[in-house]
């Protein structure tokens, strides 16, 4: 059937005050005391004074240090340390340290920064003993001088994490957004949403930030149901300040397991965008879909791909590189795009791969944004900084990509 979507009507809400974090508009029912008519959903909250941008004092009237001036100090010795593995095309297959803007893609790469510091993949992993095959950071030449640099810097960037009011509901924690491609995954929502994520292209553009390409990807066994996504922006030091003009209001839609589609209009443009602030995504409502027929769902669409032939000549070879964690090894990569089926029944692995690659556009597929060693994404595998063999890989899957057009 594919994907399904509905414009929904106007419903009755109350608005909440705006106090402290300024609230979000909350559901009520038609016949409660004093409901007004709003906009259905998470609406953006009425202002309730400006801060220093607008002539205001702020919400605390304290100094806000910014994260990057604590980076900046401590960037050369990360350079030294880290620089030879985690720039673009490093040893390692995770460009966290990617220039031009090394603190943009250090904050932005997942599991760096975090609420709490010492949950932090540089406290977590990169230590003696934690498995991490580089430099460490707590070794003799660096934990009386690196390291306790990191840990202040990890606990500032702490102090600038802001949570959505209550009322927006269930919510992806704040993040600072990759400039280039990023997957957010909603495994937060608990098991039935392991593996399923949302992904786009950002880029500033002036003061704003645009968001493009917006694509829903459910697992290849569970469908998912999104009625308004509310986008919050969270400026360095303030309130939490979502999307102006409520984009995404009239949004209720369902993914089918194992077809992907575009959210809402697929693209966003967030005027109320500041330097280094983080971006959050809230729902209405997000739920399981499950499919009417017993049978659906058991490892993506039957009809998915036009040229199976062209699939195991072209593709299929270079896809057994992913096996490791897309055959089952590692359970988010998995259910993101599911290849356990790779060696034995070519036409469910084609369509769950088809899910993400562009007929239109080939290089622009998904499956080599992410793995490309001059790229920036944040993506576990990109082929060891060796662009010979990733230019390899993308030159024979592109003749199945435009095959399937």
């Amino acid at each position: 059937m594919g994907m399904l979507a509905t414009m929904k009507p106007k419903q009755q809400y109350f608005r909440a005050i705006a106090i402290g974090l300024g609230a979000f508009a909350i559901a009520c029912s038609a016949i409660a005391a004093g409901c007004v008519e709003q906009p259905s959903g998470l609406g953006p909250p009425p202002t309730s004074g400006g801060g220093p941008a607008d002539g205001g004092s702020g919400d605390s009237g304290l100094s806000v240090i910014s994260g990057r001036d604590l980076f900046e100090s401590m960037q050369a010795d990360l350079m030294s340390a880290c620089g030879t593995c985690h720039d673009i095309a490093g040893f390692a297959d995770t460009p966290f340290l990617a220039g031009p803007d090394r603190y943009q893609s250090f904050v932005s790469w997942p599991g760096i920064v975090a609420k709490d510091p010492e949950s932090s993949l540089l406290l977590t992993y990169a230590l003696i003993g934690k498995g991490h095959s580089g430099t460490n950071l707590d070794v003799a030449s660096l934990k009386d001088t690196l390291l306790p640099k990191v840990k202040a810097w990890l606990a500032q960037e702490a102090q600038n994490f802001t949570e959505p009011p209550p009322q927006a509901g269930p919510h992806i924690d704040p993040f600072v957004p990759i400039m280039g491609f990023n997957a957010i995954y909603l495994g937060a929502f608990g098991p039935d949403f392991e593996g399923m994520a949302i992904t786009f292209q950002a880029e500033l553009l002036g003061a704003t930030l645009e968001l493009t390409n917006i694509e829903l990807h459910p697992t290849s066994k569970t469908g998912v149901k999104i009625v308004h996504p509310l986008w919050v922006v969270h400026p360095l030091g303030k309130d939490p300040n979502p999307d102006p003009v409520d984009s995404f209001s009239n949004v209720d839609t369902i993914y089918e397991a194992g077809e992907s589609g575009p959210l809402g209009p697929g693209t966003l443009v967030l005027v109320n965008w500041t330097e280094d602030a983080k971006l959050s995504l809230a729902f209405e409502l997000i739920e399981k879909y499950s499919p009417a027929s017993p049978d659906a769902g058991d490892g993506g669409p039957t009809d998915g791909c036009k040229d199976i032939a062209s699939f195991d000549a072209n593709a299929k070879e270079r896809f057994q590189i992913c096996l490791n964690c897309h055959g089952g090894g590692n359970g988010q990569a998995t259910s993101s795009v599911d290849m356990t089926t790779l060696n034995n029944d070519s036409a469910k692995a084609c369509g769950q791969i088809k899910n993400r690659i562009n007929v239109d556009n080939p290089t622009n597929s998904q499956v080599f944004v992410v793995t490309n060693p001059g790229g920036n994404a944040a993506h576990p595998f990109k082929f060891a900084g060796q662009a010979g063999a990733f230019n390899t890989f993308r030159d024979s899957v592109s003749l199945w990509i435009a095959a399937e057009k």
